[in-house]
């Protein structure tokens, strides 16, 4: 069979689908990404080893962050899809923050990028399409066509989320019939191919979610499909240290790679933050840029800092982790029973990750407004002396590895495919 798949184009999205190309591609079946270019990601693609088209416009990333509605920011501004508190969650929250990504889902997905798709898609005639989360443009071609279609997760499931507490909001109100901005938008898009909105639009016909299950919302009306994490780093060369046995407790420190700023934190230096760590009996491996190392005097002697280094290989000697919640970081540490210290972004799903995995046991959160060195080192010694967080860091890699691969499923996507 022939399967599209269609991914927001930056290096961790394409990473993160990549697998379920592989153990397609594996079983005999043609897979190829299509969609719009991002001139600094085409490696990326090319490094997966598949197929890649593109159509329509280039992708303006930076715009995408900027994107205003009604003079707030979706990503930036003070309502994000981040937010993980409770008592945050007022009617104001909610419609605001569902109504401002409907804007930026309807953004990412211009008419004429459509138009080339659908046309692309009559003429190669997929029989399965798969897509990110982030790229409603996947839903729309598959449904014109009459093509089942399948989400792929690569961080905790907020569109599901907050989809799911706009429709609680509307239930609490049914004296508001103003239209669902979600169901307005596309019905009109796929109403131009001649086409009627169908509710598996919205999360599609099944989500492949290859997290750990204590990050999957329950209750959301999806039906998700659990895989096993598989890990997908930069093709380079492995640093023979990486692989050597340390003397002391190796510890990763990451900011991870689409937002390379220092724990969003500006008074946290990463000076401070290297000098906090410094009288830790640890090595530490960082991971920072040469921007980032500017304000550092002098490296402290227990710290190596490295541009890039091969997260799965190097969690396999690391006794924890300090990261800001992306879910491809939590995977790699997961399939290596890491604990993690978690100071989540404010991007996706960071803090709900975070304070999910501190419920689970196996890592602790630390919040932004919180974050001292002093408290990145408090979090850090208690996750490498109390033997609790990697007795539950071992249980919960267990259950990953006790979960079907993606290989295992594609029996499962065959049927689905079938089923049209």
């Amino acid at each position: 069979m022939r399967v599209m798949m269609m991914v927001f184009p930056t290096r961790t999205h394409v990473y993160s689908m990549a697998p379920v190309g592989w153990a397609l591609a594996a079983a005999g079946h043609e897979v190829r990404f299509a969609g719009q270019r991002n001139p600094r990601e085409v490696a990326s693609f090319a490094e997966t080893g598949l197929d890649a088209m593109w159509f329509g416009d280039e992708l303006d990333i930076a715009r995408h962050r900027q994107l205003q509605m009604d003079g707030d920011n979706a990503m930036q501004g003070g309502f994000r899809i981040s937010e993980s508190r409770p008592e945050r969650y007022t009617e104001e929250y909610v419609r605001t923050v569902y109504e401002h990504w409907v804007e930026v889902f309807r953004w990412t997905t211009p008419d004429a990028l459509l138009d080339e798709l659908v046309r692309f898609a009559k003429g190669w005639k997929p029989d399965l399409v798969v897509w990110d989360p982030m790229i409603y443009a996947a839903p729309i071609v598959a449904h014109v066509l009459g093509v089942p279609h399948l989400r792929m997760m690569y961080a905790a499931d907020q569109t599901a989320r907050i989809a799911a507490q706009y429709r609680d909001l509307r239930a609490n109100h049914p004296e508001d019939t103003s239209p669902d901005p979600f169901v307005e938008w596309m019905s009109a898009a796929v109403g131009r191919f001649g086409a009627e909105y169908d509710e598996a639009l919205r999360h599609g016909v099944k989500t492949l979610d290859c997290h750990p299950s204590y990050l999957r919302y329950e209750g959301v009306g999806v039906d998700y499909v659990p895989a096993r994490f598989i890990p997908q780093n930069k093709p380079m060369a492995i640093p023979r240290w990486v692989l050597e046995t340390p003397e002391r407790p190796r510890v990763m420190l990451t900011l991870g790679i689409s937002n390379r700023q220092v724990l969003g934190v500006e008074e946290t230096s990463v000076a401070d933050l290297l000098d906090g760590l410094a009288d830790l009996d640890v090595e530490v491996i960082a991971t920072l840029n040469e921007s980032q190392l500017a304000s550092v005097k002098k490296i402290p002697d227990n710290v190596r800092a490295v541009d890039f280094v091969p997260m799965y290989e190097l969690l396999a000697s690391c006794s924890a982790i300090v990261h800001q919640g992306g879910g491809a970081t939590i995977g790699n540490a997961v399939v290596n029973g890491v604990p993690q210290l978690i100071i989540p972004g404010t991007t996706w799903s960071e803090r709900v990750s975070a304070v999910a995995q501190e419920k689970r046991g196996n890592g602790l959160v630390l919040d932004l407004e919180d974050v001292t060195p002093q408290s990145v080192r408090s979090g850090l010694e208690r996750l490498l002396t109390e033997p609790s967080f990697r007795a539950c860091a071992l249980e919960v890699r267990d259950e990953m590895l006790a979960t079907p691969t993606l290989d295992d499923l594609v029996p499962e996507l065959e049927r689905i495919a079938r089923c049209r």
